[in-house]
């Protein structure tokens, strides 16, 4: 359950500038054919109350230029990328600064907000694949001009700084914004306005009476998982569409060591199994050849996440789900192998591809 009625928030102007102040934006393009555009950007950010960094401010620096502009990616909190007609000079990797940029912001997990020109019968083909690479795993926006940019890209942002001031957290099988979350360790304390009256219902059952405790119920925020025990829900109805939840939970968070009884089968190590079902019940991947016919139930394949569950990854770092397109979204995730031994590191596990998307 989604409480999607709470989903749209919106900032006051002092709230959203307050936001604005404690954020770096980055702002990525091509240099030449895009710069009194990239000009009029900054100077809009900069006035919203946001540091920005762009490859025109890098110089000066002792390192190489390659490796100042990811750096400033590095320091930034948000990715703004644009692009018109014009890819301009591949580096030795064989792409573009602005496209290096992007994939430095989508490897640090950087929020993105990528922009394309409207019209686009002039665009280079290597411009045309860029653009769509980055439409696979998220929604652009368009833009006609400066001006038209600029007014569009303040309101995404004032979207993003509602998305950070209500970070979604999931209790059970609810999803919710929270308003805040206070984690004490041993427990959590999550605090946030419902506006969906079935799922305050949901949360409130949680309850333990005087009968019997609390069953355990999944906690899920941005930073960890575990299992949790509801102490305490305490519910302030404000109007009659809108109700005010404090949960108390009492946690035991998940270390990420992995289960006693895991075994390697038929020469896959159980972080192996692991990837297996996940490729299986997210691309939709056949099952490797030692798993067929009557070994394949030896994973469950039915729910694409249940195989990090319960100790099988010590955390997801990222994952990403691209807007349908073509009867198919992209899918990234990469996530951290439970350690199993304290003298060797745990291993990062990588998938991407396409999931079909059901017509």
């Amino acid at each position: 359950m989604v409480d999607t009625a709470s989903a749209v928030r919106h900032l006051g102007p002092d709230e959203f500038a307050r936001w604005a102040t404690s954020r770096t934006v980055f702002v990525s393009s091509e240099m030449r054919e895009l710069r009194p555009l990239r000009a009029a950007v900054v100077a809009a950010l900069r006035e919203a109350g946001f540091s920005t960094v762009a490859f025109e401010d890098l110089g000066g620096r002792d390192e190489d230029a390659a490796r100042a502009y990811l750096d400033g990616v590095a320091r930034s909190d948000l990715y703004v990328g644009i692009v018109a007609d014009r890819y301009v000079t591949m580096l030795p990797s064989g792409r573009s600064p602005t496209h290096e940029e992007y994939l430095e912001a989508r490897r640090r997990g950087k929020r993105v907000s990528f922009w394309l020109q409207r019209d686009a019968t002039q665009r280079q083909g290597h411009a045309v694949d860029f653009a769509q690479e980055v439409q696979a795993l998220h929604t652009t926006g368009e833009f006609v001009d400066a001006d038209d940019l600029v007014r569009r890209l303040l309101s995404r942002l004032g979207e993003i700084a509602a998305d950070d001031q209500a970070p979604w957290v999931k209790v059970g099988d609810v999803c919710l914004r929270a308003s805040r979350i206070r984690d004490e360790g041993a427990a959590i304390v999550i605090s946030a306005e419902v506006r969906d009256s079935a799922i305050a219902d949901v949360l409130e059952s949680l309850r333990s009476n005087g009968f019997h405790r609390s069953v355990a119920v999944p906690v899920v925020t941005a930073r960890r998982a575990g299992e949790g025990r509801v102490s305490a829900v305490v519910t302030e109805t404000r109007t009659t569409s809108a109700y005010e939840i404090e949960l108390t939970a009492d946690m035991s968070w998940a270390d990420g060591r992995g289960g006693s009884m895991e075994a390697s089968f038929n020469g896959l190590s159980p972080d192996d199994q692991t990837e297996v079902g996940l490729r299986v019940g997210l691309l939709g991947e056949a099952l490797p050849p030692q798993l067929d016919g009557s070994f394949s139930v030896m994973i469950d394949t039915s729910d694409p996440l249940a195989e990090v569950d319960g100790g099988r990854a010590s955390r997801i770092d990222r994952f990403s789900l691209g807007p349908a397109n073509l009867g198919g979204r992209r899918v990234e995730l990469e996530y951290v192998e439970p350690r199993r031994y304290t003298n060797r590191e745990a291993g990062v596990r990588r998938i991407e591809g396409e999931r079909r998307v059901p017509s």
